[in-house]
């Protein structure tokens, strides 16, 4: 069936582009088929590339897509090959350039290179910051992600994830966040939060069959069935899988097919169906063989365990034989390596092969010492002791007399190993807290002399500011007291004038109306100085004369502006003149003034003047 639609879409694009070819078309096109059908993505690249005087950018992407179809396909030598050969055509294009980069690190990955895969994606998320591209930068991300995943780094893992949902998440780019949180279902997969993973995943399989990216579609089955299989929800699993295994059929993916068979195998061993999770083991071996995948170390370690516990020991030694001719183990991660020499070490013991066994023991104890975790760390005293339970089997066969004395010895060696292992490390974790807490405690005090140094400098900043303003404030109202006295004493040196002209008329009898109507018409020419001094007085003491009639409601207005004069410490005598008073009954008013107030000392008279 697959090959009759490749014929179709090789006539179908043959006549399209019979006359002109269209590169940009075919571009689409071909990534568009990528994920449903693979054989006709295939076609058109091949198509392309044949075509005369192709643009580098041309040649890059084309290559760039083979290399695309062998990872799809499973053959990560492939991708690598074509990758770095669209690569040589892009180095003037950093734009496209580092998308290459990225799928040249998966093929890295695929084939278990985690080291250098680990870089390229590190070199293309830089490219893509220095061009602020968050949908590259997210992407290459989550590849960093899985990359963790694969070597149980799920702290970095995690990390990573957590960057690209965050650069992610208030955009429209929905297929590449789901993407990200189908792999960051995979990291609770590993960390067996499976409900969690089984949420994530279904969320992701809806949107890739919705939008038809069919091999995204088929892997998510894959992982959905595994952690259906981990909560025991077997129906489930087992539609999940057979749905992945039937699609991944149509689009010749044996890699994942393997995977799939694997699973599903793992289910019939789950359910208690030895005969039926035999067959599928042998089918998912011989799948992933076929397809060169560094897989088949973890999932044939899986195999072999399968087979020690139901008592197999000499076909486990045919599987062993069987995985070792693919000189994949060291492409394989720390946890897959584990699992297959713990599982081959297993077999050994059972068929009394304690050279090789020993052997085994002795490569997990390796591996284990590469795994920083207190987890990994219980395992390597669990590997340890078994080897030296074997190396004493083997001991023990040339020296069966001295058995008992090698026993005592060793035992003895082991408990004080172990007591002084316990007492190193409580004396390194005490130093270490003692460490930490002096290292805290001088912190605490730099921060704390770090916010009293700032609240100085704040407390200088705003006493520096209130002298200023001060300092200006009080400016202003000496400049608004010495305009007021001048005004008071213009308006005493217009009633002075007035005075005058009355003082002439009763002198002078012989002083012609003229020149008394010259003279009043020269002072009506002048400004009305009491309105404007009682305007200015009540700007600057706004409150003055409110504050003195609550305080003292005896007070009548007269004497309010009586005192309002006193305030800006004029004399009796220009009050006198001001209002045209004489010099005595200016001494009389203030006098009646303070008696009203009921206060007899003019010190204290004076003194609440100039605080109201």
């Amino acid at each position: 069936m697959v090959k009759k639609l490749h014929l179709i879409f090789l006539l179908i694009t043959g006549l399209s582009y019979g006359q002109e070819y269209n590169f940009k078309a075919a571009d689409a096109n071909a990534r568009k088929l990528l994920n449903s059908n693979p054989a006709a993505a295939k076609a058109i690249i091949e198509k392309t590339l044949a075509q005369d005087d192709l643009h580098d950018t041309v040649y890059g992407n084309t290559y760039n897509l083979y290399g695309i179809y062998y990872g799809m396909t499973g053959k990560p030598d492939s991708t690598i090959f074509y990758t770095k050969k669209a690569i040589t055509y892009l180095n003037n294009y950093p734009k496209i350039k580092v998308k290459s980069l990225m799928n040249l690190a998966i093929g890295y990955r695929n084939k278990g290179e985690y080291t250098t895969s680990i870089k390229l994606l590190k070199e293309a998320a830089t490219i893509q910051k220095k061009q602020k591209n968050n949908l590259g930068l997210a992407i290459a991300y989550g590849e960093l992600a899985t990359n963790y995943n694969y070597t149980t780094d799920y702290e970095n893992s995690l990390s990573y994830l957590t960057k690209a949902i965050e650069l992610l998440k208030n955009t429209n780019h929905k297929k590449e966040l789901i993407v990200i949180k189908q792999k960051l279902a995979g990291t609770y997969i590993a960390k067996e939060n499976f409900a969690f993973a089984i949420d994530l995943y279904k969320e992701c399989a809806a949107f890739f069959k919705e939008t038809g990216a069919k091999h995204n579609y088929y892997l998510t089955e894959i992982n959905l069935g595994e952690a259906f299989t981990h909560v025991k929800k077997y129906t489930e699993a087992r539609n999940a899988l057979e749905t992945a295994r039937k699609g991944l059929q149509q689009l010749g993916d044996e890699e994942n097919l393997g995977i799939t068979t694997f699973r599903i195998a793992e289910l019939e061993s789950a359910t208690g169906n030895i005969s039926k999770a035999t067959l599928e083991f042998e089918k998912a071996l011989t799948l992933l063989k076929e397809s060169g995948s560094k897989r088949i170390i973890n999932m044939g370690g899986t195999y072999i365990n399968f087979l020690n516990k139901h008592n197999k020991a000499k076909e486990a030694l045919r599987v062993i034989t069987l995985i070792e001719a693919t000189k994949k183990f060291k492409n394989a991660g720390n946890r897959e390596q584990l699992t297959y020499q713990n599982a081959i070490a297993e077999t050994y013991k059972a068929t009394n092969n304690d050279k090789e066994a020993i052997k085994a023991y002795q490569n997990t104890i390796v591996i284990m010492d590469s795994i920083a975790s207190a987890k990994k760390r219980v395992a390597i005293e669990e590997i340890q002791a078994k080897f030296q339970t074997e190396l004493q089997r083997e001991k023990n066969l040339a020296l069966e007399t001295n058995n008992r004395i090698l026993q005592e010895q060793m035992q003895a060696e082991k408990t004080t190993m172990v007591f002084y292992i316990v007492i190193s490390i409580a004396l390194i974790l005490l130093i270490l807290l003692f460490l930490r807490g002096y290292w805290l405690r001088n912190r605490l005090q730099q921060e704390e002399l770090k916010t009293i140094e700032t609240e100085k400098n704040l407390i200088e900043q705003q006493h520096k500011h209130e002298q200023e303003l001060t300092y200006s404030q009080k400016n202003i109202i000496d400049e608004k007291q010495r305009e007021l006295t001048s005004t008071a004493l213009r308006m005493a040196n217009y009633q002075d004038n007035i005075s005058e002209i009355i003082a002439k008329c009763n002198s002078n009898a012989s002083l012609s109306v003229n020149d008394i109507k010259k003279e009043l018409q020269l002072l009506m020419k002048q400004k009305d100085y009491w309105k404007q001094f009682e305007t200015r007085f009540n700007t600057l003491h706004p409150e003055f004369g409110n504050q003195l009639t609550a305080k003292f409601p005896k007070l009548t207005k007269n004497d309010i502006e009586f005192c309002s004069l006193l305030k800006l410490n004029l004399s009796n005598k220009e009050i006198a003149s001001l209002l045209q008073i004489s010099h005595e009954s200016a001494i009389t008013k203030k006098y009646r003034i303070k008696k009203k107030m009921e206060i007899n000392d003019d010190a204290e008279f004076e003194k609440l003047l100039m605080e109201i």
